[in-house]
């Protein structure tokens, strides 16, 4: 935006004047601080960190949602399968599941502690033992804990307060 003389410069968003401390220049244009926002959500932008559409700044997930591709999931993920197409030939590949409408799904995990199926974005490893990440829990106080914090007595899981306070050196007078 050009200076105007006698005067400053006028924020992109509010058009008011635009001072030197609370001057940001992004997009090529002059901003205040709080005015440098998304232009959906209105989530205060950084500058480098912003994307633009129609001269109007949006964050990435907004811009995602909003701009990039269509598909399955939303903001950053945005984009992944598309869910039109405008080729409607057919596919020079065979559908090698046609007719069968459910996925057969075997050698699933198992929880150790619930039993239920443990998906690879949910599972945990934790002394060779397969889990849901909320699922470790410290049998004594049933906080949940993270793999480096596991301690484990008759196969039963401990945090190192419980398995200190249970199983450690007593004194006794």
């Amino acid at each position: 935006m050009p200076r105007v003389f006698g005067g400053a410069p006028k924020c992109a968003s509010c058009e008011k004047s635009v001072y030197a401390a609370e001057e940001l220049k992004a997009l090529s244009k002059i901003w205040h601080k709080m005015c440098f926002k998304c232009s959906h959500c209105n989530k205060k932008l950084t500058p480098g960190m912003e994307t633009e559409h129609d001269d109007k700044p949006y964050c990435k997930n907004c811009y995602g949602k909003h701009y990039g591709p269509k598909g399955v999931g939303g903001g950053a993920t945005a984009g992944c399968l598309a869910t039109t197409t405008e080729d409607n030939s057919v596919s020079k590949f065979k559908n090698t599941h046609e007719g069968t409408n459910k996925v057969n799904i075997t050698n699933q995990d198992k929880c150790y502690t619930c039993d239920k199926t443990v998906y690879a974005a949910e599972k945990l490893v934790v002394l060779n033992k397969i889990f849901h990440k909320p699922c470790v829990k410290c049998k004594a106080c049933s906080k949940t804990l993270s793999p480096g914090d596991v301690l484990e007595h008759e196969n039963e899981i401990y945090c190192k307060t419980c398995h200190g306070r249970e199983f450690g050196p007593h004194n006794k007078v």
